[in-house]
């Protein structure tokens, strides 16, 4: 593993995240302890955790996939390529679920921030939200953009393939590929500042913000 790529992973995933919730706690001044505790509906919490536990085996995978060693080595290329397929359906988990999830909360409202944001939190909250979603949708897509460019496939856990319908074209998968890489760490770092930002509130606010979202929570489900 290169060092200076771990000191890299470690400064996004750790002191950008950490700094933003300095800002985040900085723009809470005259909060208030009250709230509005209503929590999320069960499927949405299995949207919710099955996407985040996707994205953060697909960004590990990634990570070691990266740093496997020389790839015309037969035997790193077989694993490099076994990683890949897992790689890409964990990606494709992300999307349909994202997909998904659009639908089902035009069908079913969101429960309102709780009232003990300020405005600029809820501000803050709702677009964190929108970047995330903008991430877990344009991601996974520039990756299937860049595995048809380069000749690839796509497949679900082997039990399906996705359409081509990009012709093979290295010049537009030198640009695709760098692409989906770069902005899957920056999803990485939003990701690292929505958790640490549940954390503040559930460990320094005490409030329900985190609750809301756990399989056990106080009070009643949402139906």
């Amino acid at each position: 593993m290169n060092f200076d790529n771990l000191k890299t992973l470690i400064m996004l995933a750790v002191v950008l995240p950490a700094a933003l919730v300095i800002v985040w706690a900085l723009a809470s001044w005259g909060w208030r302890k009250s709230g509005v505790n209503r929590p999320w509906s069960s499927l949405s919490k299995v949207f919710h955790w099955t996407i985040a536990g996707s994205v953060m085996l697909t960004t590990v995978i990634m990570y070691y996939m990266i740093n496997l060693g020389d790839t015309t080595v037969p035997e790193i290329r077989a694993e490099y390529s076994r990683l890949l397929k897992t790689h890409k359906s964990l990606g494709l988990i992300v999307l349909f679920l994202v997909a998904f999830r659009f639908g089902w909360n035009r069908w079913r409202a969101r429960p309102p921030l709780a009232d003990s944001l300020t405005p600029l939190q809820r501000r803050a909250s709702t677009t964190m939200h929108r970047v995330l979603y903008g991430f877990m949708l344009i991601v996974p897509l520039l990756g299937w953009m860049a595995s048809m460019t380069y000749g690839g496939k796509t497949s679900f856990f082997g039990l399906f393939e996705l359409p081509v319908w990009l012709p093979k074209n290295i010049e537009w998968a030198n640009v695709l590929q760098p692409a989906h890489v770069w902005l899957a760490w920056g999803m990485v770092v939003f990701v690292g500042v929505h958790f640490a930002a549940a954390l503040w509130h559930h460990l320094v606010r005490r409030d329900l913000t985190l609750e809301r979202m756990l399989p056990r929570r106080r009070g009643s489900d949402a139906a």
